[in-house]
């Protein structure tokens, strides 16, 4: 994809983000109104603000005449999606019980894939007024909610002991279990952190390893690879250590590992 076409794609993305953002805090600030909330067939919540975010950022992406694969939206044929050359991939409200719970941790996470997985990532950090980004051709940066046009690269923190290593909060394995053999457990400590932020963790330096040993979807990880590849870091099946496949018929991906530490000896 040439330059000019990416970076317009990356500015929509932006906006689509931000616009989504602007809901979620909208209805968090109402907070005496009751949320209106149903289980989805895989016991999941979802909300009606998932829903109004959905039709947001749909609206706003949807000029472009890129397919929409969105976690609140309607899932085309798979032998339809074989033949897509680029489709987007959205969350609109990543951790929704967070959001529920009025708890940190819920984003908006938004990725534009092409054959060979994520060439943008977008997660919107509301609560922290923050959209983490990056391409195939921009290195990693931050914007706020409220001025898209003022970038900031994101410069890493060092890696220092105790290293972090982040999961999900149901995680059941320990981080023994979940670090390979060439790493030091003993060096580590092991958080819960939810949703998506887990990679922007990792972008800053605030976090030195993700993995997580169960499955999930495509809509929560596609962005935030898409961040991490740009600064060149891959996110992996922890498994069979190949990166992930994204536009499966499941559109599930399965454990996944990413470190940014270089030295295995640690």
């Amino acid at each position: 994809m040439e330059t000019a076409r990416l970076n317009r794609l990356l500015q929509t993305a932006l906006k689509a983000a931000a616009e989504g953002s602007a809901v979620l805090l909208r209805h968090l600030s109402h907070q005496n109104n009751r949320l209106v909330i149903r289980s989805k067939r895989d016991g999941s919540p979802v909300s009606a603000v998932d829903l109004e975010s959905h039709e947001v950022i749909q609206g706003i992406l949807a000029p472009h005449s890129i397919p929409i694969i969105s976690e609140e939206g309607t899932l085309p044929p798979f032998i339809e999606r074989t033949n897509w050359p680029l489709f987007w991939l959205v969350d609109p409200l990543d951790g929704t019980q967070s959001y529920i719970d009025h708890r940190k941790g819920f984003a908006i996470n938004i990725a534009l894939c092409d054959k060979t997985g994520p060439i943008l990532g977008i997660v919107a950090d509301p609560l922290s007024n923050r959209i983490f980004a990056g391409t195939k051709i921009k290195s990693p940066f931050t914007v706020s909610l409220s001025n898209l046009n003022e970038s900031q690269p994101i410069v890493p923190l060092a890696a220092t002991r105790p290293y972090r290593l982040v999961t999900s909060w149901n995680e059941t394995l320990s981080k023994e279990e979940l670090l390979p053999p060439s790493l030091n457990a003993d060096a580590f400590r092991m958080e819960a952190v939810s949703g998506a932020l887990k990679f922007c963790l990792l972008a800053t330096g605030e976090a030195d390893v993700h993995a997580r040993s169960a499955s999930y979807m495509e809509w929560d990880c596609a962005a935030g690879d898409g961040i991490l590849r740009s600064m060149g870091i891959a996110v992996r099946n922890r498994t069979t250590g190949q990166p992930l496949r994204y536009n499966s018929m499941s559109l599930r991906v399965g454990d996944l590992y990413a470190s940014r530490l270089q030295d295995p000896s640690i």
